[in-house]
């Protein structure tokens, strides 16, 4: 069958549900069938499809045999952005195969696999109702005794936002300078009103005097759920009762494990304008040095791309380096398989109002009066005030008088407006990607010559080469872990020849990237061309019109081969 008119749109108005997605994703593939398939990696807890769509050019060859690049996205189930980045680059890849020669040439030799969302049960709650949860819509811990506010939407209005609540106890005082934004109460304070500020909700076990807020019954954390490092929940909140032990990892984790093509990872999160890489646990002593060249150089075209640093999770991401996060994807996919991974953040609206963000993980915990007044005034000339719910007056039941508003936290801070800010977004880190994708491992065979001897033999003699920037091995972890198997080089001869010397399979070891020459001297430094090997065979021609076949495969660098024939 082949490809048929233009795709259908992918929009930045809103976010998209899961009946959408799934229509969308599978008529862009039917419409692209030489370049796009679109298959399951397993089901959720309520019965809907985890997709993967896998995209390459078909005709030059099948996606396990080339270099592949995986991305996923909203493994948090708030985090929709991250699906809208991963459609935007699915659709990207489709509509510009042919007409841009960057995506042409990307399709032609590497293969992509994108996961648009993995939280698909969580993420339709989020989308569909106020709740604001983890990832699944499992009960966990399955044994919680909630105790405490549980939000609520109490007022009608669609969004659980705050309530303020006269408490001469509070920490708070209403600003004088716009009555929205709420200043923390100096330790010394006295003689003016102040405030608790809660979740808009209800009190569940009340018993007219404390008031607790309820740990979320939807506390479990997917993105907890790996090997790396996995830790109980005693130690790590939401990490589940063990290892994969939910079918959203479990999916993810088998699917990443049978694709031992994948040369380079992307996982979408929000929020804070940063891109991650590992390791999430450990400091950067513990990562290798080539691998952590790596991670700054490939970084370095993130931030080209979205204006972002790149920074290390542990360094620069971890609120408490006594208490660092433990069973990430990002930490799993780099110390466990071995594959150069990066975590993006996406979307600060910090950042769009024109904040400085000094540590990602403290910011919002100590914002204070003029950046909340910034965040506002922002709020007000760019959203048209859409993202802020004025405070007003309501009858708790419990409680008795309080006053509910805030911030639309799905909107605004959790996820960018749909619109403008989110088509950005899009743009800026599909074109990361690629990049990193373009930086893979990728095997050649720029050389076969048969050479006549004497009595019908022939010295077959093939050149190897990696021309990707990244060694075939990608990472020194890999090696390390021995799960970067080494480049093979093997001689097919036809039927009318037959091998006399030489072994048919050959391996040659890692083939080095042109990362190697990126810290030479450009004056006097120099370093050897380890991006190339020749191997050798004797055939003896038995018959006319006998051929050879030389074929080369890497599991990261793919495979490729070439057919010569054997002179008369």
């Amino acid at each position: 069958m082949a490809d048929q008119g233009a795709l259908p749109a992918f929009e930045t108005t809103g976010y998209y549900r899961y009946p959408q997605l799934s229509t969308l994703i599978h008529d862009w593939a039917r419409q692209r069938p030489t370049l796009a398939r679109c298959y399951s990696l397993g089901r959720t807890l309520e019965s809907r499809e985890i997709w993967c769509v896998e995209i390459t050019n078909t005709a030059t060859g099948l996606a396990e045999d080339k270099p592949a690049y995986y991305i996923d996205a909203n493994i948090h189930a708030g985090e929709v952005t991250g699906s809208s980045v991963a459609l935007y680059t699915i659709h990207h890849l489709l509509t510009e195969y042919g007409a841009d020669p960057f995506v042409t040439r990307l399709l032609d030799d590497f293969a992509f696999y994108i996961v648009p969302r993995i939280a698909m049960d969580g993420a339709e709650l989020y989308l569909t109702t106020p709740e604001l949860l983890r990832s699944s819509v499992r009960a966990y811990p399955p044994d919680l005794e909630v105790e405490g506010i549980e939000r609520r939407d109490l007022d009608g209005d669609g969004w659980a936002v705050q309530m303020r609540v006269p408490d001469r106890t509070g920490g708070w005082k209403i600003s004088e300078r716009d009555p929205r934004a709420m200043v923390r109460r100096a330790p010394d304070e006295y003689g003016a009103e102040y405030f608790r500020l809660y979740p808009e909700g209800l009190i569940t076990d009340f018993q007219g005097v404390e008031v607790k807020v309820a740990p979320s019954r939807l506390g479990l954390d997917v993105n907890r759920n790996f090997p790396a490092n996995w830790a109980p929940e005693g130690v790590q909140s939401g990490a589940g009762p063990y290892p994969l032990s939910e079918p959203e990892s479990r999916a993810v984790a088998e699917f990443m494990l049978s694709h031992r093509n994948i040369a380079g990872a992307q996982h979408y999160h929000t929020q804070s304008a940063v891109i991650l890489r590992p390791f999430s646990g450990k400091p950067d002593s513990a990562l290798p040095k080539r691998d952590l060249e790596a991670y700054e150089l490939i970084g370095r075209l993130g931030t080209e791309a979205t204006g972002w640093p790149v920074v290390s999770t542990f360094h620069g991401f971890t609120d408490d380096p006594d208490a660092p996060r433990a069973g990430i994807h990002l930490d799993w996919t780099y110390e466990h398989l071995g594959i150069l991974v990066f975590s993006t953040e996406l979307w600060s609206a910090a950042k769009a109002a024109g904040l400085e963000v000094g540590h990602y993980a403290r910011f919002w915990r100590e914002l204070d009066e003029e950046q909340q007044l910034r965040l506002l005034a922002w709020n007000d000339a760019e959203l048209g005030g859409a993202g802020f719910v004025d405070w007003h007056p309501f009858d708790h039941p419990q409680l008795g008088p309080v006053e509910i508003g805030g911030w639309k936290v799905k909107y605004v801070f959790q996820n960018p407006p749909p619109g403008r800010y989110l088509a950005e977004l899009c743009r800026a880190n599909c074109r990361f990607t690629l990049r990193a994708a373009a930086s893979s491992p990728r095997l050649r065979l720029p050389e076969v010559q048969v050479t006549p001897l004497d009595a019908g033999l022939y010295r077959v003699r093939a050149v190897v080469e990696n021309e990707g920037f990244l060694p075939t091995n990608v990472t020194e972890q890999a090696i390390k872990l021995k799960v970067a198997r080494p480049v093979r080089v093997e001689l097919f001869p036809s039927v009318g020849a037959e091998l006399v010397g030489g072994q048919r399979r050959q391996e040659i070891g890692h083939l080095a990237g042109r990362i190697e020459q990126a810290r030479v001297h450009l004056l006097w430094g120099s370093v050897g061309n380890g991006a190339r090997r020749a191997v050798e065979w004797l055939v003896r021609a038995t018959a006319p019109d006998a051929v050879v076949t030389v074929r080369a495969t890497c599991d990261r660098a793919g495979h490729v081969s070439r057919q010569v024939p054997l002179p008369s």
